[in-house]
């Protein structure tokens, strides 16, 4: 089974490393193009962190309450060493060293810049890559878990929120819905497949995961919902796959919390019942791999169209566009011409006479203000041979004697007297 699994792995990851070529290219851009990931959905203290733990190999935030606040993008990868990288928007990988490093308190801190102290949620995402020995090439998406009731400083519209930002990653058709709840809960309560038969109604891209299996009040009913078997439990043409995670407060390594679950579902009287293909995270991974690797096989195709479609939109606008003026003389070559443009088309229109009379042309309004302005001219003319002018000119003048020219206006006389009519005229 490994060396089938190792073949599998080696025909997938030149896919693998070419869907993230093309997402560090698109993705940032928000052009549309969607990329195969799995979401991981479920109400508040189900097991998704524990689940995800399981799955990644990362410690993570959990607890009760809402722990995750912003979207967690875990894209793991299988490697021969192991190395977790933070991805940042401009596609840049910073290796972060688990020598010196808390990846959980990470996680923590990184929440709190993106979200602020409150209890809301936000939709800008933390991204991690994780290359690992253990790990098979996945894209797993943990969110905030759905919260009902707002309590203590959460803001009302919690509900709200957490189920909007669900909505978002969910209804992407590439994506595998992973619904997560635990196993003594009935499954006609949970939110997160009312949810996901939203955008999935037939369950094609849906998983039911069964966490806390040891919590099972029912033995019978656990194997009856993994086997579909019968009309009255929920089916989903994915499945459904029952694990036992660590809890919160249990001191285990995930190595050892994976060989414990593998002892669990042996001893368990429904491990007899189903077959291995249902328990275990074993099974998930298996299972999400192959549906995965499918995603990103059918993926290249609708990309490769849209991409496509995408470079015939932005040529269409770009032919639109004047062309690039690259010299100097180019672009002083398109200034006259747009300056010829202006004379002939817009001035040449407004300085030539109508011929309709419905419109006054720029001739004739100049011609009207010029004649209104020769009559505030004349005005002012005749003030100046006033008496009360020339002896206000006399006192202007009487006042600069002996700073000046005999016989020559001062300066600072001739510019009041001529900043004063200015003022008048306009």
């Amino acid at each position: 089974m490994e060396s089938f699994t190792h073949a599998y792995d080696e025909k997938i990851r030149p896919l693998m490393d070419r869907i993230d070529q093309a997402r560090s290219l698109l993705s940032s851009n928000n052009d549309g193009i969607k990329f195969p990931t799995v979401v991981v959905v479920g109400d508040q203290s189900s097991g998704k962190s524990t689940l995800l733990e399981a799955l990644s190999l990362v410690e993570l935030p959990k607890g009760s309450g809402i722990v995750t606040r912003c979207p967690l993008v875990l894209r793991l990868r299988k490697a021969n060493a192991r190395k977790v990288y933070r991805l940042e928007d401009n596609n840049k990988k910073i290796l972060l060293d688990e020598t010196k490093l808390n990846i959980l308190q990470y996680i923590e801190e990184e929440t709190s810049k993106l979200a602020g102290n409150q209890k809301n949620v936000v939709h800008a995402p933390i991204e991690l890559q994780v290359e690992d020995p253990q790990v098979r090439d996945l894209t797993v998406v943990d969110l905030p878990g759905i919260a009902r009731n707002p309590i203590a400083d959460q803001p009302k519209d919690i509900h709200e929120q957490t189920t909007d930002l669900i909505r978002k990653f969910i209804k992407q058709e590439g994506s595998v819905i992973l619904c997560v709840f635990p196993a003594n809960v009935d499954v006609a309560t949970v939110e997160s497949f009312t949810l996901a038969r939203e955008v999935d109604p037939k369950g094609i891209r849906t998983i039911g995961v069964i966490t806390k299996s040891d919590l099972a009040p029912n033995h019978d009913a656990l194997a009856q919902q993994l086997l579909m078997e019968r009309p009255d439990v929920l089916h989903l043409k994915l499945g459904f796959v029952a694990v036992r995670n660590r809890s919160t407060d249990e001191k285990l390594s995930l190595s050892e919390a994976r060989k414990r679950e593998k002892e669990f579902f042996s001893k368990h009287p429904i491990g007899a019942m189903v077959g291995s293909h249902c328990l275990g995270i074993d099974a998930l991974i298996n299972r999400l791999a192959d549906l995965y690797a499918d995603r990103v096989q059918d993926t290249f195709p609708k990309m490769r169209d849209e991409v496509h479609r995408k470079l015939k939109e932005v040529c269409e606008q770009l032919s639109k566009l004047p062309p690039n003026l690259e010299t100097a003389s180019a672009r002083l070559a398109k200034y006259h011409e747009l300056a010829d443009f202006y004379v002939e088309n817009i001035l040449r229109v407004r300085f030539t006479s109508s011929n309709d009379g419905q419109r006054a042309s720029m001739v004739n309004i100049l011609h009207s203000n010029f004649k209104k302005f020769e009559g505030i001219v004349q005005h002012q003319s005749r003030e100046f041979d006033s008496t009360n002018y020339l002896a206000k000119l006399q006192v202007a003048m009487s006042a600069c004697f002996g700073e000046q020219l005999p016989n020559f206006l001062p300066y600072p006389v001739l510019k009041g007297l001529i900043c004063e009519k200015l003022g008048q005229l306009w």
